[in-house]
């Protein structure tokens, strides 16, 4: 005779053996640092050559596919505008010619090193962005000043702030000037100096006090020093930076990538972009500076934002960049972490076809409103930190230090209202191949925790770049920038789960993916319920269950 409440009673204990490898989430009561970010923090960066490759020549042009795309990123953010910011390197060198109406931009020098080509534009380009931010209902701008030469600064500034009105966030005044040795771009100074910064900064807020839109350095509407690599942030702080510019700076700006491949080589391979710890110690680069501007909490004091970032500076490196793990979670990871430490805002940069790290690709410039575009893995980025951040009271951002291990593979964060620092989202990432569950313990201030969604971002692999999903929906195939819903027969693409996470919850996030467990009072309003469009989720108990009654059924006979 068969005992099945033995047989059973078996598989339920081989359970928790299964299951020693959960990690046990610690939830703090409180966010560790009130540092308040919007659903807006993770902008856009394009580089100025290439404006046109995006948003075409004049504002007739402007293709409906970036308009859908920039449109996707907006639905998501409330009631914040997205943030676009207009520069680079190519920002420093370039020419404004007032006169000049479309083309929007014109190259210059078509033997210019590839990472920093010149243009010619004018202020058509502030029509068509003005244009832009009203078609997709709000993008605000940072753009880049160069001072190289001030004395069109006045002139910029004044064109583009009566075009663009309040949607001009701020204006950056130069561009990685620690870097203006190196690249010859001041060829009579031995040695640029932060004291010849300074007075070169000085001059320009002179230009830009007196414009046709007027005192443009009155009412903080200017960023810097924008600097990415050999300077020390808080050395120049406090040698009269901050002191001298503070009645005019918005933002403390830095710029700054893991590693280069500006000549042919680099140093990391795609591994330790899974490694949750490498960006940590990556997200500190600065941090006795950043710490003197977060420390500053009154009202018109600066913020800290890094304007410009990727996985690899000077494009991108292919097979790393363009892939799942790196362009998609990666980004992600980094942008939640820099909010955890304390900056109001991220741009991701992007530049001209073909580099790897972009966005999304546009067709050729002469079909750019006709032709197909191919949504990249950083894309998927934008969209998913948008709703994990998304909250009418601003967000503060926890690091769960979910692992000890620095080579670990998972990471986590908290994500708290920024009113009543409620529990709003738990994030959890696996970057592995295998499956991995996490914990939530009982007794998280949550606002509806009985009603938990959990959404998943997947892809089949973490050197994906095109089959991935978020939320049941994806870009595959998509050539408009609008998503659809995922096809049954990807068994890469997960459906969302509903959870009651009142007394505790475990939540399985598939490898490689990442997974939002929604909390606070919208996770029942979510528009994307779940469907039969896409595969669920089994964590290891459902499994052991459905392998216990199994065994029993082949046991007996059944």
């Amino acid at each position: 005779m068969v005992n099945y409440s033995t047989i059973l009673l078996a598989a339920v204990i081989l359970g928790p053996r299964f299951a020693d490898a959960d990690v046990q989430l610690t939830i703090p009561s409180s966010p560790s640092l009130g540092n308040v970010v919007a659903s807006n923090f993770f902008g856009i960066s394009f580089e100025l050559s290439f404006m046109n490759e995006y948003f075409g020549n004049d504002t007739n042009t402007i293709p409906q596919s970036m308009l859908n795309y920039l449109s996707e990123i907006r639905s998501r953010t409330g009631s914040n505008n997205v943030r676009i910011r207009v520069g680079g390197n190519s920002g420093d060198v370039s020419t404004y010619v007032p006169s000049q109406t479309s083309p929007m931009l014109v190259l210059t020098d078509p033997n210019a090193n590839s990472n920093n080509q010149p243009v010619n534009y004018g202020p058509m380009l502030w029509e068509v962005m003005e244009k832009v931010s009203e078609e997709v209902n709000g993008v605000q701008y940072l753009i880049g000043l160069t001072i190289n030469s001030t004395n069109t600064d006045s002139v910029i500034a004044g064109d583009a702030a009566r075009t663009l009105g309040s949607n001009l966030d701020a204006m950056l005044l130069g561009n990685e000037p620690d870097l203006y040795t190196a690249h010859d771009q001041r060829p009579d100074v031995q040695n640029y100096t932060v004291d010849d910064y300074i007075g070169e900064y000085s001059a320009a807020l002179r230009d830009i006090s007196n414009t046709t839109a007027g005192n443009l350095t009155s009412g903080h509407n200017v960023a810097g020093p924008t600097i990415c690599c050999s300077w020390d942030l808080a050395t120049l702080l406090q040698q009269g930076y901050l002191s001298n510019f503070t009645n005019a700076l918005k933002y403390i700006t830095l710029q700054h990538y893991p590693q280069n491949n500006c000549f042919g080589s680099y140093q990391y391979q795609l591994v330790y972009y899974t490694q949750h710890s490498n960006l940590v110690d990556l997200a500190s680069w600065q941090k006795p500076g950043i710490d003197i501007i977060t420390s500053d909490t009154t009202a018109n004091a600066p913020r800290m934002l890094m304007s410009e970032f990727n996985s690899a500076s000077c494009g991108g490196i292919p097979g790393i960049s363009d892939t799942f793990a790196v362009g998609t979670l990666w980004s992600i990871d980094y942008a939640l972490q820099l909010a955890s430490i304390g900056y109001t805002a991220a741009y991701i940069h992007t530049r001209e076809q073909g580099i790897s790290y972009n966005l999304v690709t546009p067709p050729n410039i002469s079909e750019i409103d006709t032709g197909s575009w191919t949504t990249d893995p950083p894309f998927y980025a934008l969209i998913v930190t948008a709703e994990i951040l998304s909250s009418s009271n601003g967000t503060t951002v926890t690091d769960l230090n979910v692992s000890t291990d620095v080579n670990a593979t998972i990471g986590g964060y908290a994500i708290y209202d920024a009113t009543n620092s409620s529990l709003n989202r738990i994030v959890l990432f696996n970057y592995g191949t295998d499956s991995m569950d996490f914990t939530l313990p009982s007794g998280a201030k949550a606002t509806n925790p009985q009603n938990a969604l959990v959404k998943y971002l997947s892809a089949s692999s973490v050197t994906e770049k095109y089959n991935i999903a978020w939320g049941e929906q994806t870009f595959l195939g998509v050539t408009d920038g609008k998503p659809v819903s995922v096809n049954a027969s990807h068994d890469w693409a997960y459906s969302n789960q509903n959870l009651d996470c009142s007394n505790g919850c475990n939540i399985t996030v598939p490898g490689p993916s990442l997974a939002v467990v929604f909390l606070d009072t919208n996770s029942s309003n979510d528009p994307e319920t779940s469907s039969s469009e896409s595969k669920p989720v089994l964590n290891r108990r459902s499994m052991i269950l459905a392998l216990g009654v199994t065994f029993i059924c082949i046991y007996a006979g059944l």
